[in-house]
């Protein structure tokens, strides 16, 4: 008697989790967690870090790279990269239907 207790009170767990699941990913939850945000960001921040290094370069550090300003470049690079990513994230943001399920594998409970 004790185990089928347990096994109700589990299988009401798990039903709250997936409807749980199933609300936050119709309620776009799951574009908090947009790894292209994360990596646009990153790139961004990089990027704009660079380009600062490469404005106030010295004249020592443009000779080491053969007279070509590498950090303002790479710097341009880099921000322009977090800038695909970030405008792809904006303008194509993931849907719930987009969102594929992951345990498909995972018998039902019913």
């Amino acid at each position: 008697m004790a185990a089928s207790d347990s096994e109700a009170r589990a299988r009401e767990q798990i039903e709250r989790g997936e409807e749980a699941e199933a609300r936050d990913r119709a309620t776009g939850m799951s574009s908090l967690f947009d790894l292209r945000m994360v990596i646009g960001g990153l790139l961004a921040l990089y990027g704009v870090t660079l380009t600062v290094m490469g404005l106030f370069a010295s004249s020592a550090s443009k000779a080491k790279a053969a007279g070509i300003n590498i950090n303002l470049w790479a710097g341009v690079i880099i921000l322009a990269g977090g800038a695909v990513f970030l405008a792809w994230a904006t303008l194509r943001p993931l849907r719930a239907e987009d969102v594929q399920p992951t345990d498909d594998d995972r018998p039902k409970v019913e």
